[in-house]
C-alpha cells in the first residue's frame, strides 16, 4: 500500500551515493539540492530515471526492446513504487541540422496536419486560388450567374498529331455530340468536317472543346445542369469548362476569349488541383508534403536543409587588393596546384585578362573566364578546378583542402524555407507554413489567436489548433517567446534546450508519470522564473511526480518537499542531509542550503571592484 503513495529507495550506491535510503512522495514537486558533485544527478538521473525507464522498457516484447535504449540497472538493494519516467535534460536532445524548435515540441507536426486539412492552394505563377471542383461546386458557381446569362458546358478533347479527324468526328457524333469549339470558331459536325485544332494541352496534343449542353442561367433546372456537368467531368477525365457569354454591364469571371467574333469567358473546372490558366498541377495536400524531412516535401536543391555549401569567393580571394600575379587566388598559391595559375597566366594576354591590377578591378567578363574557365584551351577555371578536387575527395587531405574554400549560403531555390514550391503554395490564414515557422513564438501565438477561418475550417481544425496554441503557450510560459519555430536546436544554449524539452513534457497529456528535470532554470531571466514554476506545478497537478535538480532559490521555496544531498562533494557527499518542506529546511541549522534560505549565510558583493587596466576588447559589426 505504501508503494502506491511513494517511491521507496533502499541501499542506493550509484556513483558516490553512500548506501542511502529515501522515500519520495508521489504526485508532489520534489527539489533535489546540494553542492556541485554531491550526487544530486546520480540520484535523479542515474537512479530514479534509469530505473523507471528500464522497468517501462521491460514491459515491451523482446522484439520491441531491441530497438530501444537499454539502461543499466542502478546499484541498489531495491526500488519500489516507481512509475514510468521521463527525463528533461540537455543530453537527450538531437543536435541535427534537421531538428528545430518546431520539430522538438511537435508544433511542426501539428502545423503539417493543419495545412493538410484546411490549407488553401494558390498558384505560384498567377496567384489565383486553385481548388478541387466537383459537379456540385461547379453547379453552384454557374447558378450564381445573373439570370439570362447564356453559357455552354464543354469538356476538352485532345487530338494527338496524326489522328484521323474523320474518325474522331464520327466517334463524337456517335456519342451524341454535334458541336465542337476549334480555336475561335464553333463547328457543327453535322454540317462540316472537323478542322485542325488550335492550342496545345500539357502533353503537346492539340485541344478541342466538345460542347455538351447550351444553357441559360435562371432558366435551367438543377437536375439538367448537374447531369451535364457530371457527363463533362466523366468525358474530360476530371476536367471540364463553361463558356459564358460576356456582357458589358456585368463583369464575368474566367478567362476572356472570342468565339465567332463574339466575346465569351472561359471558366475551368477540375477534380485535381490544377491551375487551368498556367497549366500547373499541384499535389494533394498531405502532412508529408509540408515536412522538410520527407523527400515529398523537401526542397530538391538543398534537400530540406535550407542552405547549400558552395564556393566562397571571399575565401578564394581573401585580399582583393592583390593582383593575380601577386597571388590573389589563394588556392593556386600552393605548390601542388600552382600549375593552374601558370595556365591562367599563359592565357591572360590572349583573352585580355590583366594580371597586374587589383583583383577587385576586374570586370564581369574577366571574372567569368577565371571562374568558368576556357574549355577549348583545357583551362577549367576555378569551377573546373574544384570539380576536379570533388572527384578526389575520398582522400582526407583533399577534403580538408576543399573545406577551406567553401561556406554555407542560403539555398537559392527555396530561400531558406526548406520546402519545395508546391508545398509553399498552400496557405492558412494567408501565410504558408514556412512563413509561420519563421515567426517568433510570441508572434505565432498572436497569429493563431486572431486567425479568421470559415465555419467548416474551424470545425475540421479545432483539435489541431488547440494543440498548436497549447504548445506555443508553453513555449512562452518557459520564457522562449523570442525564438522562432524554425530555429535549429544546435544553435540554442543548454538552458534553452532544457526548456524546449520541458515544453514537450508540458504539452503532453500523460498522467501518473515520473518527470525528472535537470536544472530547468539555467539561463532563464529572474523575471521568467515564476512562469517556469507555474508550468512545473501544472505538470504536478496532472497527478505526476516531478523531481527537479535545482539551485534556484525561488524553485526551492516553491517545492512541496526539498531533499538536500551532501554535505560536501565527491567522497564527502552522497548522503541525505535533509528532507522536508522549505520552511523546515530554513529552520534546520545542519542544512547548508537552509542557512542561505534563512539568511544565516549570504554571499557578499565585493566592496570595491578592480579598475580595468589591461585595455579593452572591441567588437565591431558583430
Amino acid at each position: 500500500m505504501d508503494s502506491e503513495r511513494r517511491i521507496s529507495l533502499r541501499g542506493v550506491e550509484v556513483h558516490n551515493l553512500d548506501c542511502i535510503d529515501l522515500d519520495i512522495p508521489h504526485r508532489k514537486l520534489v527539489v533535489l539540492c546540494g553542492v556541485s558533485g554531491s550526487g544530486k544527478s546520480s540520484l535523479a538521473i542515474d537512479t530514479l530515471y534509469a530505473e523507471g525507464q528500464r522497468r517501462y522498457i521491460e514491459s515491451f516484447s523482446t522484439y520491441t526492446r531491441q530497438f530501444l535504449e537499454r539502461l543499466q540497472r542502478p546499484d541498489c538493494d531495491h526500488i519500489d513504487g516507481i512509475p514510468p519516467a521521463i527525463a528533461v535534460t540537455s543530453k537527450n536532445t538531437s543536435r541535427s541540422s534537421r531538428a528545430t524548435v518546431g520539430t522538438a515540441t511537435e508544433t511542426a507536426d501539428y502545423l503539417r496536419l493543419l495545412f493538410a486539412k484546411i490549407g488553401r492552394v494558390f498558384c505560384r505563377e498567377c496567384g489565383k486560388e486553385v481548388r478541387r471542383d466537383s459537379p456540385q461546386t461547379a453547379a453552384r458557381e454557374l447558378t450564381s450567374l445573373p439570370d439570362g446569362t447564356r453559357f455552354m458546358v464543354a469538356f476538352p478533347q485532345s487530338a494527338a498529331n496524326g489522328t484521323d479527324r474523320e474518325t474522331l468526328a464520327a466517334n463524337l457524333k456517335e456519342d451524341g455530340f454535334s458541336r465542337v469549339l476549334a480555336g475561335d470558331r464553333m463547328v457543327d459536325l453535322s454540317a462540316e468536317p472537323l478542322p485542325p485544332a488550335s492550342g496545345e494541352s500539357a502533353n503537346g496534343a492539340a485541344v478541342l472543346h466538345v460542347i455538351i449542353d447550351r444553357l441559360t442561367a435562371g432558366a435551367v433546372t438543377e437536375e439538367r445542369l448537374l447531369d451535364s456537368l457530371e457527363a463533362a467531368f466523366a468525358k474530360g477525365n476530371g476536367s471540364c469548362c463553361a463558356f459564358v457569354a460576356a456582357s458589358e454591364a456585368v463583369q464575368m469571371p474566367g478567362k476572356p476569349l472570342a468565339i465567332d467574333g463574339r466575346p465569351w469567358c472561359r471558366i475551368a473546372f477540375s477534380r485535381s488541383l490544377t491551375c487551368e490558366d498556367c497549366g500547373i498541377t499541384y499535389p494533394t495536400p498531405e502532412p508529408r508534403l509540408f515536412s522538410f524531412n520527407s523527400p515529398l516535401g523537401a526542397c530538391p536543391e538543398c534537400e530540406g536543409f535550407g542552405n547549400v555549401i558552395d564556393l566562397d569567393m571571399e575565401l578564394v580571394v581573401p585580399d582583393p587588393t592583390k593582383s593575380i600575379r601577386d597571388g590573389a587566388i589563394a588556392p593556386w598559391n600552393s605548390p601542388a596546384y600552382s600549375h593552374e595559375l601558370d595556365v591562367l597566366m599563359g592565357l591572360a594576354d590572349e583573352f585580355d585578362i590583366p594580371v597586374d591590377i587589383p583583383f577587385s578591378s576586374l570586370d564581369e567578363r574577366q571574372l567569368g573566364l577565371i571562374v568558368e574557365g576556357v574549355p577549348g584551351r583545357k583551362f577549367g577555371g576555378l569551377k573546373g578546378f574544384f570539380d576536379w578536387l570533388q572527384r578526389r575527395k575520398y582522400k582526407m587531405h583533399v577534403r580538408v583542402f576543399l573545406s577551406r574554400w567553401r561556406s554555407y549560403r542560403t539555398c537559392p531555390a527555396c530561400q531558406g524555407a526548406r520546402l519545395r514550391p508546391e508545398s509553399l503554395a498552400a496557405r492558412v490564414g494567408g501565410r504558408n507554413i514556412a512563413e509561420i515557422c519563421a515567426m517568433k513564438v510570441d508572434d505565432a501565438a498572436e497569429f493563431f489567436r486572431r486567425i479568421d477561418l470559415g465555419e467548416h475550417e474551424r470545425i475540421v481544425a479545432r483539435t489541431i489548433l488547440d494543440a498548436v496554441r497549447g504548445r506555443l503557450h508553453y513555449l512562452k510560459t518557459v520564457g522562449l517567446g523570442y525564438l522562432t519555430l524554425d530555429r535549429t536546436l544546435r544553435t540554442l544554449s543548454g538552458g534553452e534546450i532544457r526548456r524546449v524539452s520541458l515544453t514537450s513534457a508540458l504539452s503532453s497529456s500523460l498522467v501518473n508519470m515520473l518527470y525528472v528535470l535537470d536544472e530547468p532554470s539555467i539561463g532563464l531571466h529572474p523575471r521568467d522564473i515564476d512562469r517556469l514554476i507555474e508550468a512545473i506545478r501544472e505538470l504536478r497537478d496532472r497527478l505526476n511526480t516531478v523531481v527537479v535538480v535545482e539551485h534556484e532559490e525561488a524553485m526551492l521555496r516553491a517545492a512541496d518537499q526539498v531533499i538536500e544531498i551532501g554535505p560536501g562533494a565527491g567522497q564527502r557527499g552522497g548522503r541525505v542531509v535533509f528532507q522536508g518542506t522549505p520552511d523546515e529546511m530554513a529552520r534546520n541549522e545542519q542544512s547548508l542550503t537552509g542557512d542561505y534560505l534563512a539568511r544565516r549565510r549570504c554571499i557578499r558583493a565585493a566592496e570595491r571592484c578592480r579598475e580595468p587596466d589591461h585595455g579593452w576588447i572591441r567588437l565591431a559589426g558583430a
